[in-house]
């Protein structure tokens, strides 16, 4: 009975001992097999593929650890941040090149299509030039064959859009523009020129004082907007006075077209801020033959009706051979026709009606000599005073004396007011 026990007690031992070694010898086996991704042991499908052959099915991509995304750091701008950036820089005043930026200005009259001296207003065609420099704007001459690139209407307005360009407004412009276009050339070195042709209405102050050898100025006012002359400042140089001119064979009506003027000011702002200002200004003279016709011919010939009132009596023995009645009748109805064509001038030339000029002062002369013409009628032929006062002898000579005097004068003085008006 007790080798029995003893005989089963060594077999549980022997059995335990070789399960327990079959476990050792197994354990590094199964742990290289997981290691290399093959199912656990005792599967049918990692035993038939084998050592050596990839697992089947789709495989899950290892989570990225921690490490992965620190190597980004949190504090750098995305790519499409600092492109948007970038293009706001080019917005930007350029001060590379320093301050005050220098904008040179040029204006050509390419066309002026009516001019209202009457209303103070012009329609013209210009082309305003503005040239610049942008060193942010280069790029190497070899990426266009033509030496420089250049943009036109809707490309134009789309490549100033993402660029800085000088805010410059024509301040005595009446309305929006009936055509505007844009040229926009970039040079290798970053010059900028920029080129605005414009057909609008414009504003202007007439004098009339010369009229009818008078001088007018069609004037574009331009003024810098939002950048004072510390940093934006406008020039003129040499080549844009000479670019600065009318167009070939220009014709206005009425008027003959001269020089173009550049004047540099400056306009005071808020908190003694200064603006610059230019105004280009086209010098056009009146032609005077146009109003040689419907102006001083009237006016010359109404000069005679006071004269004539007096040339057309005579004295005699008790006084004058024409009534006083009859000529004074002559002396109001030249009274009324100056009135009336004083009426009809200054409805055809409004802008001589209120200021001092040769016409004003030719109608002054005229009636001048009909109050001094009437003076004579009532005087001499009505009253005979120079009789009465001191007799016959001097009655006779006064009267010659007026009737050469009193031409002469009229026509001096109608003469210098021409000559100084031309003059």
């Amino acid at each position: 009975m007790k080798r029995r026990r003893s005989a089963a007690k060594t077999t549980f031992v022997v059995l335990l001992t070789a399960f327990i070694a079959f476990g050792l010898a197994m354990f590094p086996i199964r742990g290289h097999r997981h290691a290399q991704g093959a199912p656990p042991a005792g599967s049918d499908k990692g035993a038939a593929r084998g050592p050596d052959k990839p697992a089947a099915g789709p495989q899950k991509a290892p989570k990225p650890g921690p490490s992965a995304s620190s190597s980004a750091s949190p504090s750098a701008p995305a790519p499409a941040d600092q492109a948007k950036d970038d293009a706001e820089d080019l917005k930007t005043l350029p001060v590379e090149g320093g301050l005050p930026v220098g904008v040179q200005v040029a204006v050509f009259y390419l066309e002026v299509t009516s001019l209202d001296d009457a209303k103070g207003e012009f329609v013209a065609t210009t082309d305003l030039r503005m040239r610049w420099k942008d060193l942010r704007q280069r790029f190497d001459e070899s990426e266009e064959p033509h030496g420089y690139k250049e943009y036109r209407f809707s490309k134009a307005d789309k490549k100033l859009a993402t660029m800085w360009t000088p805010r410059v407004d024509v301040t005595n412009r009446v309305d929006a523009p009936s055509f505007n276009v844009q040229r926009l050339r970039i040079s290798p070195d970053g010059e900028i020129e920029l080129t605005t042709r414009t057909t609008a209405k414009y504003k202007i102050a007439i004098n009339a004082s010369r009229f009818p050898f008078d001088r007018q100025h069609l004037m574009l006012d331009l003024i810098v907007r939002e950048n004072g002359t510390d940093e934006v400042e406008l020039e003129t140089h040499h080549d844009d006075v000479e670019w600065s001119r009318p167009a070939q064979g220009m014709t206005i009506d009425g008027w003959k077209p001269g020089i173009v003027d550049l004047d540099h000011s400056e306009v005071l702002g808020w908190n003694g801020d200064r603006y610059g200002r230019l105004q280009a200004a086209l010098d056009v003279d009146r032609d005077p033959m146009g109003a040689l016709a419907p102006v001083f011919i009237p006016l010359v010939a109404s000069l005679l009706i006071p004269l004539l009132a007096v040339w057309m009596n005579k004295t005699n023995e008790e006084g004058f051979e024409i009534e006083a009645f009859e000529l004074a009748n002559v002396v109001i109805g030249g009274l009324f026709s100056v009135i009336a064509l004083s009426f009809a001038i200054y409805s055809a030339y409004g802008v001589i009606a209120g200021g001092d000029n040769t016409v004003t002062r030719l109608f002054a002369l005229n009636y001048v000599s009909l109050a001094c013409a009437l003076g004579i009628v009532v005087l001499f032929f009505r009253f005979n005073m120079p009789r009465k006062l001191f007799g016959p002898y001097v009655h006779e000579e006064l009267f010659r004396f007026v009737l050469w005097a009193l031409p002469l004068l009229s026509s001096f003085t109608s003469v210098a007011f021409i000559l100084a008006a031309r003059a």
